[in-house]
């Protein structure tokens, strides 16, 4: 009797083990497992807004796709650190990957100024998925950071809109007090003929409100969802040469250097599946908000194909002024881009 009742003890000693170190519980083993990784993960989108499917999409599939050896914290809504310090804080490591815009801390990166200067005819939703990787790979080669591009999935297709009448004419553009980015947007909109003034997003409505700016480079989402149309009713649609490549996946290089092979091979794959993904959410969220301009009362003209060459003949002086500050990796990523 003593004897079963000294198995009895020892089978539920062993059980309470089990439990504790979690072998019976799928999460408490995973949370002991050395061999699964925790990331912080941020981007300045919220599920409110319709580019937050990028990030998502990259997320959920790593963590499905290396069965849960991967998995993320997630911040959105820069709620970790402000969007203009993600490059740095990915490159002192307190964020292991994010979703960022090159040109908030473009100083730390000089060849990414390329990502946002207008007149590369590649840069379309339908082309961008062919050239991403030959951009991609050069822009790492040049970047003196502790950070690896992932991917270059976010292709932003401007157009202008206006609170004066459009003609679909590269004219439209003269002396036009414009919103703009700063940098590179800047030399852009220079060579257009416009005026740029250099704002904070935050500050486009209110300064198309009161007069200080007679228009802005815009997205169809952007448009629409800040009620632009409100105070600038007419808008110019540019079929090509007025699109960037904006936000990128990075990653520190000590964290990249630290995961397996396997594991780094899903993360591209998911990565480059991205830049399809997004461009395809993207051309379909513009054909949906296009065809809402009737009911949203905006006035719209669409550009012609000449007209539309003059304009990327008259962005070919900036693009010559970037290759020659930035040299022979600026020359290759220009030819790849269609720019002549």
């Amino acid at each position: 009797m003593e004897r079963i009742r000294r198995s009895v003890v020892l089978v539920l000693l062993f059980t309470a083990m089990c439990v504790l170190a979690g072998w019976s519980n799928p999460e408490g083993a995973a949370a002991k497992d050395p061999a699964v990784r925790t990331l912080k993960f941020t981007t300045l989108y919220t599920s409110a807004r319709e580019m937050f499917a990028t990030p998502k999409f990259f997320v959920d599939e790593i963590e499905k796709r290396t069965k849960g050896k991967i998995k993320f914290n997630f911040y959105p809504g820069s709620s970790l650190v402000p969007a203009k310090q993600f490059v740095s804080s990915v490159h002192n490591g307190v964020v292991d990957v994010a979703f960022a815009v090159p040109s908030y801390e473009g100083g730390l990166w000089p060849i990414t100024d390329l990502c946002t200067v207008f007149g590369a005819p590649m840069v379309t939703y339908e082309k961008w998925r062919f050239v991403e990787e030959k951009v991609r790979v050069i822009m790492n080669k040049n970047i003196d950071l502790n950070v690896l591009i992932l991917s270059m999935p976010h292709v932003v297709v401007y157009h202008l809109c206006s609170k004066k009448p459009l003609t679909g004419k590269v004219a439209d553009f003269e002396n036009l007090l414009v919103r703009s980015a700063g940098s590179s947007f800047n030399a852009s909109l220079k060579a257009l003929g416009a005026k740029p003034v250099t704002m904070p997003s935050s500050e486009f409505y209110m300064a198309l409100q009161k007069g200080i700016i007679d228009g802005g480079m815009t997205t169809f989402d952007l448009y629409k969802n800040w009620k632009l149309y409100e105070v600038a009713p007419n808008f110019m649609v540019i079929p090509k040469g007025a699109a960037t490549f904006g936000q990128v996946f990075i990653i520190n290089k000590n964290v990249w250097n630290s995961l397996p092979g396997d594991i780094q091979k899903i993360f591209l794959e998911v990565a480059k599946e991205c830049v399809a993904f997004t461009n395809e959410h993207c051309e379909a969220t513009d054909r949906r908000i296009f065809e809402e301009f009737g009911k949203l009362g905006v006035k719209y003209v669409i550009m012609s194909e000449a007209e539309n060459e003059i304009l990327l003949e008259k962005l070919r002086p900036v693009w010559a002024e970037y290759i020659g500050k930035l040299g022979k990796p600026a020359e290759e990523i220009a030819k790849i881009l269609g720019v002549k």
